[in-house]
């Protein structure tokens, strides 16, 4: 004799009742499929696909903005009381995806799988940011600039953005900036790569940017990247006006010129190793340039100087 185990309709939703000693046997080939963990959405991206569907895992779309688009329209819908959650869309694919997104992922984790020579899809394209970027996060992802200016920009008060374990990469002469972050706070970037062009001829002008924008580019954290860049970080004048501009720890930084530019003199460096092809002198100003009371732990490697401390051991900060 067989029992079919019971299901019950509730106001929260079903519940499926499996008896003390039964077990829910899967075979080969099937799932069990969890869902947010937060109670939002998730949606579902491959590049591989034909023809774009309706964003499950089992009929994805095909392009990231298809996602972007569904995921800001669910987390702002009241009925669904999701606004203080947090969606997430999954990007897979074994190529590059081609697309110019101007639309960020609000309360959003955008995260990759499959692969791309990386363990990841790598995205194509200059991404200018317009909006709907306050608490998005990309995970995992790669992204090839393929024309000049920047290759992301994230605009003006779009707090609580963070890059995570991605990869950035120029295309041609002129690309300015990895990221440029215009006067938004509570930023993160940690444990990304800036890297070289595919034929290593040509590098990002600045790996990361952060503009004054209104004056609110504070509590920024730049923490365990490679940065190969021209200029590595700057943080320009006027970013943090009433608190520090970022912190920028335990990162590697090989440029042409300044590996750390701090022109707000605000932002706290500590334990970087710092590469540069130029003359630093006997301060260091032409390799790196911030506020030395707020710094310790770094080294620094260019034409003079080797593995050399910096501030300089012993010199009183001020």
């Amino acid at each position: 004799m067989s029992y079919i185990p019971k299901t019950y309709r509730k106001d929260g939703g079903d519940t499926f009742v499996v008896a003390s000693g039964g077990q829910i046997l899967v075979e080969p080939g099937g799932s069990v499929m969890g869902g947010n963990p937060t109670g939002a959405a998730d949606y579902w991206v491959d590049g591989n696909v034909s023809a774009t569907g309706d964003g499950s895992l089992n009929d994805p779309y095909l392009t990231l903005k298809e996602a972007i688009t569904a995921s800001n329209i669910s987390i702002a819908l009241t009925a669904n009381r999701w606004w203080a959650r947090r969606n997430r869309i999954f990007v897979m694919g074994d190529q590059e995806i081609d697309e110019d997104l101007t639309v960020g992922a609000e309360k959003c984790d955008i995260i990759g799988i499959g692969t791309d020579l990386h363990p990841f899809p790598r995205i194509l394209g200059n991404h200018a940011f317009a909006s709907k970027c306050t608490g998005m996060r990309l995970i995992n992802l790669g992204f090839i600039s393929t024309g000049a200016g920047a290759l992301i920009i994230i605009p003006d008060l779009q707090h609580g953005f963070q890059a995570l374990g991605c990869h950035f990469w120029p295309k041609q002469t002129g690309t300015t900036h990895g990221i440029h972050i215009i006067g938004s706070s509570s930023w993160k970037i940690i444990g990304c790569r800036f890297l070289t062009s595919s034929s290593g001829a040509t590098l990002f002008a600045e790996g990361i940017k952060q503009e004054d924008g209104t004056g609110q580019g504070h509590d920024g954290e730049i923490f365990d990247n490679f940065i190969r860049a021209t200029e590595g970080i700057h943080i320009e004048s006027g970013c943090a006006p009433t608190g520090q501009a970022a912190r920028i720890d335990n990162n590697v930084i090989y440029a042409t010129v300044l590996t750390v530019n701090d022109a707000d003199d605000k932002s706290i460096i500590t334990r970087n190793m710092l590469i540069s092809d130029a003359v630093a002198a006997s301060t260091g100003a032409g390799a790196i340039t911030g506020n030395t009371a707020l710094a310790a732990g770094n080294r620094l490697t260019c034409s003079d100087h080797l593995n050399a401390p910096w501030p300089l051991e012993g010199t009183l900060a001020g």
